[in-house]
C-alpha cells in the first residue's frame, strides 16, 4: 500500500502516527466494501440466469441502487463538514453489512424455491436500495476524513491511495466469489462479507481518532443545493468528466459477464469462474495505475484524466476486435487501468479545487458521479447489449471517451487544476 503522508490540521491535532495507523484501517475497511460490492458483477448474472430471470432485472438492481446512491452521497458529504466524518463512516459500514445479509437472504430464498424468482430479485433490490440509501455515507465521509489530512499537492496520490482500497476489494471479491460460491453458496458466502464489514464498523468507531468539533449550524441541509454545487465553475468540469467516466465504467461491467458468457458459449457455472478472472485482472490493473504507476508519474490532475481517457478508447477498441477470451481480458485491463488513473485525477482535481470547508460536499458530489454512471450504465448498457447487439455498447463507450478526453485537454478549468501550488501547513 503507498505510504500517504500526512498533513498537519490543527482541528485534527492527532500524531502523524495515528494518521498513518487511521488510513490503513480506512484503507482496510474499503476494501471490505469493495470485495461485498464488486462480487455482485460475478455474482448476479449467473445468479438471474440460473432463476430464469431477463437481464435487464439485473440492470434494475444496478439502478434502484445507483439513484439513491447519487441523491444521497452529496447530502452524507454535506452532512460529514458539520457533524464529523468518523459517525458517517461507522454509519454507512452498518448500512452495507446489513444491506448485504438481507441479499443472502434474498439469495437463499430464491435458489431454494421458497418464494419465487420475480420475488427474491425484489427483496435483492430492497437490500440494495438499503445500501444505496444508507451505506452511500462510507465513501465521502472517508474521503474527506482523508483529504482533511492531506495538502493539496499530496491530496491526488493520497486519495488515489485511499480509492485503491476499493479497487483491491474489486480484485478479491469476484475471485472469492468463484471460489467460495461453490464450496459454501452464495448465501454463506455474502454473510461472512456482512460480518466482516461489520467488523470493520466497530473497529472505525474505537480506534480512528478524529478531533473535529461538530460545526455549529441551525441551517438545515437542501438536497438541491447540494446538487447546486455541482454547477460551482470551480468543480463543473471534474463533476461532468466524472459522470462519463463513471458511466463509460459500469456500462463495462455490467455487460461484461453476460458478453464473456455469451461470446464463449457458456454455460452459468463456467461464466462466472471466467467472468471472475476477468473482473479480477482488471481491478488488479486498476491498483496497479492507483498504487504504483500514479505515485511514479507525480502527474496533475489533467494529465491523469487526459491519458485515462486515451488509454479507455484503446480498451474498447480492443474489445470490439477481440477474437477470444484473452483478447476480452486484455481489452478489460486497459479498460480497469484506464480508469484508475481518471478517477483519481477527477476526484483529486475537485478536492484540489475546493476550500477545506467544502471538502465533505464535494467529496459528496465525486461519490455521486459513480451513482449516476450506475443509474445509466446498466440499464443502458444491457439495452443496447440485447436490442441493439452485443458491440453497440462499446461502440458507444467509445465516443463518450473521447468526449471526456476533450473535457480533460481543453477545458481551462481542468487545465488550472495542474497550476496549483502547495501552501506549506503551519508547525
Amino acid at each position: 500500500m503507498t505510504r500517504m503522508t500526512p498533513f498537519y490540521d490543527p482541528a485534527n491535532p492527532s500524531s502523524q502516527a495515528e494518521r498513518r495507523g487511521a488510513f490503513r484501517l480506512l484503507f482496510l475497511c474499503l476494501m471490505a466494501t469493495g470485495i461485498g460490492n464488486n462480487m455482485l458483477f460475478a455474482i448476479l448474472p449467473p445468479l438471474a440466469r440460473g432463476l430464469a430471470v431477463p437481464e435487464y432485472w439485473v440492470g434494475a438492481i444496478y439502478t434502484v441502487s445507483a439513484v439513491l446512491f447519487m441523491t444521497m452521497t452529496p447530502i452524507w458529504g454535506a452532512l460529514s463538514d458539520r457533524r464529523g466524518r468518523k459517525p458517517f463512516i461507522v454509519f454507512g459500514l452498518s448500512a452495507f453489512a446489513c444491506s448485504t445479509l438481507i441479499f443472502a437472504g434474498a439469495a437463499w430464498a430464491g435458489e431454494s424455491g421458497w418464494v419465487p424468482p420475480l420475488a427474491a430479485i425484489f427483496a435483492m433490490a430492497l437490500a440494495r436500495t438499503l445500501f444505496g440509501s444508507l451505506g452511500s455515507a462510507t465513501n465521502p465521509a472517508a474521503q474527506a476524513y482523508v483529504a482533511d489530512r492531506t495538502s493539496p499537492a499530496e491530496r491526488t496520490e493520497a486519495l488515489a491511495g485511499m480509492t485503491a482500497a476499493f479497487g483491491m476489494g474489486a480484485v478479491i471479491g469476484p475471485t472469492l466469489a468463484a471460489t467460495l460460491v461453490e464450496l459454501v453458496g452464495v448465501p454463506i458466502f455474502m454473510v461472512i462479507i456482512s460480518a466482516t464489514v461489520a467488523a470493520g464498523a466497530v473497529a472505525v468507531w474505537f480506534k480512528l481518532p478524529e478531533q473535529s468539533p461538530p460545526k455549529q449550524q441551525s441551517r438545515p441541509i437542501n438536497p438541491f443545493k447540494q446538487f447546486a454545487f455541482a454547477a460551482d465553475p470551480r468543480i463543473a468540469p471534474f463533476v461532468g468528466y466524472g459522470c462519463v467516466t463513471w458511466i463509460v465504467q459500469s456500462l463495462s461491467l455490467s455487460t461484461l459477464a453476460f458478453f464473456i458468457m455469451d461470446s464463449l458459449g457458456l454455460d452459468e457455472a463456467e461464466g462466472l469462474q471466467m467472468s471472475a478472472i476477468a473482473l479480477a485482472a482488471g481491478a488488479g490493473a486498476l491498483i496497479v495505475a492507483q498504487l504504483v504507476v500514479i505515485p511514479a508519474m507525480k502527474a496533475s490532475a489533467r494529465v491523469l484524466m487526459a491519458w485515462g481517457a486515451v488509454i479507455t478508447i484503446a480498451g474498447f477498441g480492443l474489445m470490439i476486435i477481440a477474437p477470444n477470451y484473452a483478447g476480452i481480458v486484455t481489452a478489460y485491463i486497459l479498460i480497469s487501468f484506464a480508469f484508475g488513473l481518471s478517477r483519481s485525477g477527477f476526484v483529486g482535481g475537485a478536492s484540489i479545487a475546493v476550500k477545506p470547508e467544502e471538502q465533505g460536499r464535494v467529496a459528496g458530489l465525486t461519490t455521486a458521479t459513480a451513482g449516476l454512471g450506475f443509474i445509466i450504465g446498466p440499464v443502458g448498457g444491457l439495452f443496447m447489449y440485447n436490442q441493439l447487439g452485443h458491440l453497440v455498447p462499446y461502440y458507444v463507450a467509445v465516443v463518450l471517451s473521447i468526449i471526456a478526453a476533450a473535457i480533460a485537454w481543453y477545458h481551462p478549468g481542468i487545465r488550472r487544476a495542474g497550476e496549483v501550488v502547495e501552501v506549506e501547513p503551519d508547525p
